[in-house]
């Protein structure tokens, strides 16, 4: 039986342990409500006229402000058991008390129907928020976004138990005898909170206060102050304040109307507690049944304005019929959708509010702000009715007014909601990667500037961070030290001057020529050979020793620059002389030729082309700069062929994207040419992305369904961060569409392929699974930057880092905030493939549903991952190959061994090897 109940809950057995006691407790509080405001209606009409019902409203209102204030004064002393047992308990003691007081007044004082009718007012208010209260306390985010709509549904039932005990209680007992029913119900409670405390999680503490840290010394100023400074939780408080003052408008005209329509009290009590128990059924099926339906499939934001539409239809029903029924009709579609889809919608806008303000704000927003609305609504009926003596059905006129109000601050709330779910998310994003940044990045200003002017070994060290640094500009500090007593750090701050660009300390450097160091000597000359048109060989004549290179540069620059000294034959001679220097010995000497390249004329592409063929990565990449500097066309495809080489990759793409539009058509041949290695069409898209150009993106574009798995990664990457870029560039949004069905289509295909195997392989962490979570990884960022590209309206980047954080609350939002902006189409597809709450065999049958067929044994999952165009994963196939001894695959295995991609290579002859021993042991075997 349990197990039924489990499976038709969706709860785990200790998950269904944890709820129930909560769900009886919610359930009982909320038949006490139903059960005391029937009797409080029935009693104070039966003293009073309708049109008193606003006195009593505005004065619960007030009552409500100062008892939520010594609620959470006292909740800054004890903990949250002893505060709600204490609470309830108040709440029992006085309402058997009034039913004692009742049953000897034998009706004679109607100061004890108004009595009474505040007090069940701010009751109903506060005993059911301490029951979500004691909910978000003991019960995870995952657990209580699973239970909560069981435990909702105790709500609905209790709203039906209260209405037919009211009901039969009457009818038996009297009004009056139903308080002491509500005397018992909330003595239940107090145990119930006692139940439930023992079972709470290790972190909450027994001696925490029920208000956390936070100790204001004006709590409801404290949250108010909260509430006026944020633009969400403004909308929120609007929404429950217009939404409370409309029903209560609402809910004069039906006791009104019903007044007139039942004048006896029994029989008027009868008819609200039949009413209650019919509006709670229709609410529990409801909660059954739609609920979750309509939130899946419309979201947070759409469900807002299920409530005052269906007000809207009501309040016209009672303008043109003004009859009971209409009257119920209209309550009805308050109180049936309240506690089943609006409690669920309502609660959920609380998601996105910081941890830590939760408890002020929603305590207030839900009692004081609450009942403002009502006494709003007291004021509104006091002004129309009683004043301008508008009748109940006249009434409808203003109600529809206010549903008007309502719908306006239903779409300023959907429209805050998306906002701060995307809020909440980005801001955990810029908090990711400002912890991952780089060391050096984030703190180069202020060491140097804290070390230049400290000891040599201090100053060196922040010399060395500015070389090692791609960004090429230098601290102004770095000027003073072409002075310092080490010629080593003179040395080192003339050099990085000098690949600075900065010809504003020419002077000083000139006189750094005669310096007595050597060293100091060559970087000055070298650095005047760039910055200064003076024929070097009177310096070198009149001054002394120079490095060699030095000297061959000064004078290779001096022949090579135009007017009447250039000879450009010379100097080749003496540019081919120092590029002929071999080995570490003449890598200083190859290193200047490839920088001094960059300012020559073009007219010395060998010696470039030899430059940019260099072993030395420093050599090469100041070839490669030269090559971008000068755009030099004939060596591009010298430049694309070492885009693979990972130390020259970034040096390439930033040459490459120099030459602009002009090269997009020789690297669109070089990306759709299949014959061409791998490894370098892989990285030609981030070419086409630093170009950024409308050609460059149509390139990309056109390879975005290209079957290199690796490759289409690339493209749809650049061509994300280009839309980022350039937002007005259209989008063919039909091929990214295919696109993307495609891409989540096959992460289904790899859920099906990873529960394939997940039962036959032996050791938890063998590298097929490995292999295969991190394609599926690879999938994921591909399926959220088609999202980008589609929706770049939205922050799919920040939702993708949310769903990666091991923190529920950050998941959960992104979820949410996913579930709020896609269309229901995507949303439907894509949520369940990131949700925690599915699990992988749920996502394993979505799959056999969507691909309409399952994999049926484990080789059947090899084949796919076989046939995958990602070489990773087909190198991960190939070793379970081996692993497994599947002979029928060593075809794949022996094509494979001659597969340029050197992991696969590898991979297949080793798996090959395996599978000819288990052979040759099973021969053995026969043989024997």
């Amino acid at each position: 039986m349990l197990s039924l109940a489990e499976r038709a809950l969706g709860l785990n057995g200790r998950e269904l342990r944890r709820a129930f006691p909560i769900f009886a407790y919610l359930f009982l509080t909320m038949a006490s409500s139903v059960a005391s405001k029937a009797a409080r209606d029935a009693l104070f009409l039966d003293r009073y006229r309708a049109v008193d019902l606003p006195y009593v409203d505005i004065a619960i209102a007030g009552l409500v402000g100062i008892a939520m204030s010594a609620y959470i004064w006292f909740g800054h002393r004890t903990n949250l058991r002893n505060l709600q047992v204490g609470s309830l308990t108040f709440f029992a003691v006085t309402a058997l008390g009034f039913w004692l007081w009742a049953a000897v007044s034998a009706y004679e004082s109607g100061a004890l129907f108004i009595v009474i009718y505040i007090w069940v007012g701010v009751f109903s208010v506060l005993a059911p928020s301490q029951v979500w209260t004691m909910a978000n306390y003991v019960l995870t985010t995952r657990e209580a976004k699973r239970s909560f709509g069981f435990i909702g549904s105790g709500a609905i039932l209790g709203w039906i138990v209260g209405g037919f005990a009211t009901r039969t209680a009457v009818a038996n007992f009297g009004t009056e005898s139903m308080l002491g029913f509500v005397a018992l119900a909330l003595f239940l409670c107090a145990g119930l909170v006692v139940v439930i405390w023992r079972d709470r999680p290790e972190y909450v503490g027994n001696d925490t206060p029920a208000s956390g840290d936070v100790k204001d010394r004006f709590p409801l100023w404290g949250a108010l102050k909260l509430i006026r400074e944020s633009a969400y939780l403004r909308a929120i408080a609007a929404l429950i304040l217009i939404a409370a003052l409309t029903t209560t408008v609402a809910g004069w005209q039906f006791k009104a109307i019903a007044k007139q329509a039942v004048p006896d009290t029994d029989e008027l009590a009868m008819f609200f507690g039949t009413f209650n128990m019919i509006a709670g059924l229709m609410s529990l099926g409801l909660q059954l049944l739609l609920t979750g339906r309509v939130l899946r499939t419309i979201g947070v934001g759409q469900a807002l304005f299920i409530v005052p539409t269906a007000m809207l239809m009501g309040s016209m029903g009672v303008l043109l019929i003004g009859t009971l029924v209409a009257a119920a009709a209209l309550k009805a579609s308050d109180q049936v959708l309240r506690y089943s889809i609006d409690k669920a919608t309502v609660e959920l806008l609380y998601l996105p509010v910081p941890a830590a303000h939760t408890f002020r704000v929603k305590s207030f927003i839900d009692t004081v702000v609450y009942r403002l609305g009502d006494a709003s609504g007291g004021l509104v009926v006091l002004l129309f009715a009683a004043g301008l003596g508008f009748s109940p059905v006249r009434m409808s006129m203003i109600g529809m007014v206010f549903v008007g109000f309502w719908l306006t601050a239903a779409y300023v709330a959907r429209r805050q909601y998306v906002e701060n779910l995307r809020e909440s998310i980005h801001q955990h994003r810029v908090d990711s990667e400002r912890a991952s940044m780089p060391v050096m990045d984030r703190d180069t200003v202020a060491l140097v500037s804290s070390r230049l002017k400290g000891t040599t070994k201090e100053i060196a060290y922040a010399l060395s961070l500015f070389e090692l640094a791609h960004d090429r500009k230098v601290h102004p500090a770095v000027r003073g030290l072409l002075h310092h007593e080490d010629p080593l750090i003179r040395q080192q701050a003339v050099r990085l001057l000098a690949r600075a660009g900065d010809a504003t300390v020419k002077d000083q450097v000139e006189a750094l020529v005669k310096d007595p160091d050597l060293g100091v000597r060559t970087e000055a000359l070298l650095y005047l050979t760039e910055f200064d048109p003076t024929d070097p060989l009177q310096r070198i004549e009149g001054l002394g020793d120079f490095e060699d290179f030095s000297i061959q540069a000064a004078v290779v620059a001096f022949l090579a620059k135009p007017g009447r000294t250039q000879n450009i034959e010379a100097a080749k001679l003496l540019l081919s002389k120092m590029i002929e220097e071999p080995g570490d010995a003449g890598r200083r000497a190859r290193l200047e030729a490839a920088r001094l390249l960059s300012i020559l004329p073009d007219a010395f592409d060998k010696d470039l082309r030899a430059l940019v063929d260099d072993s030395d990565v420093e050599v090469a990449k100041a070839a490669i700069a030269a090559v971008g500097a000068l755009k030099t066309r004939a060596l591009t495809g010298d430049l694309i062929d070492r885009l693979a080489e990972p130390a020259l990759n970034q040096s390439v793409i930033t040459a490459l994207a120099l030459f602009e539009d002009r090269i997009v058509g020789t690297l669109r041949d070089y990306l759709t040419d299949e014959s061409m290695r791998a490894e370098v069409r892989r990285e030609i898209p981030k070419v086409l992305e630093a170009i950024g150009s409308r050609g460059a993106q149509s390139v990309l574009i056109e390879s975005v369904l290209d079957r290199d798995v690796v490759l289409r990664y690339h493209t749809i990457a650049a061509l994300n961060r280009l839309g980022q870029a350039h937002p007005d560039r259209p989008t063919d949004r039909k091929l990214i569409e295919t696109v993307l069905a495609a891409e989540i289509m096959g992460h289904y295909r790899s859920y099906q392929v990873l529960g394939t195997l997940g039962g036959t392989l032996d050791d938890p962490a063998n590298p097929i699974e490995h292999g295969l979570r991190e394609s599926m990884e690879k999938e994921t960022e591909r399926i959220f930057r088609l999202l980008k590209i589609l929706y770049p309206q939205y922050d799919m980047h920040s939702a993708y880092v949310g769903l990666q954080s091991s923190d529920l609350v950050v998941h959960d939002n992104a979820i949410e905030f996913m579930d709020s902006v896609l269309p229901p189409e995507v949303r439907q597809i894509v949520i369940p493939l990131f949700d925690r709450d599915v699990s992988a065999e749920a996502r394993i049958s979505t799959a056999n549903r969507l691909l309409g067929s399952s994999l049926g044994d484990r080789e059947e999952a090899i084949e796919v991952m076989a046939l995958s165009a990602d070489p990773w994963l087909r190198a991960c196939s190939a070793y379970a190959m081996g692993e497994m001894r599947l002979t029928r695959f060593a075809p794949t295995l022996d094509q494979w061994a001659d597969d340029p991609d050197p992991l696969l290579r590898a991979t297949a002859i080793d798996a090959r090897e395996k599978l000819r021993h288990a052979a040759a042991a099973a021969a053995g075997v026969d043989a024997l």
